[in-house]
């Protein structure tokens, strides 16, 4: 035995040391295991960090480029408008004056069949319609008369 207060060390087993009277065991009160308490304000917490991460901190921090209103929408369409395969028949440049678009071609637009510049004028009025716009013309580079416009659902020619 070896009592933890004074260090004496003896042979055998006692319940109390024999030079200073102290207690050498500890008694310990065996009983069944509580039931675990359900924690409301853990929960509470963990619940209100979850919103926090969740949901408010993307509405602040990530939010999209552009909102799905009007003239984001007219922006987008364009940014398309430009990057658009018409590029490669003669589309020179997009732009807007007041409400209405103006598309500019070079002189292959000339070439095109009539069918085919009808479709390009009806494409791009009705999607220009779509997004708020309101007319649409097209005009051939280094002129500045219209050659063929998009107004109240009609394609017109000017020639």
């Amino acid at each position: 035995m070896y009592c933890k207060h004074c260090g004496y060390r003896a042979e055998g087993k006692a319940e109390n040391c024999p030079r200073c009277d102290e207690k050498l065991g500890t008694t310990v009160d065996v009983e069944p295991p509580s039931k675990p308490k359900f924690r409301w304000r853990m929960l509470a917490a963990v619940t209100l960090v979850s919103l926090l991460i969740f949901v408010v901190m993307p509405r602040l921090f990530l939010r999209n480029e552009f909102e799905p209103i009007g003239p984001t929408d007219k922006l987008r369409f364009l940014r398309a408008f430009q990057r658009s395969e018409y590029r490669r028949v003669g589309q020179r440049e997009v732009r807007v004056v007041n409400q209405t678009l103006v598309v500019v071609w070079d002189l292959r637009w000339n070439a095109l069949p009539e069918s085919k510049q009808q479709e390009i004028v009806r494409n791009a009025g009705r999607a220009w319609h779509t997004v708020g716009g309101e007319d649409t013309q097209v005009r051939i580079e280094g002129q500045d008369e219209t050659v063929a416009s998009y107004v109240n659902g009609e394609v017109h020619f000017r020639r």
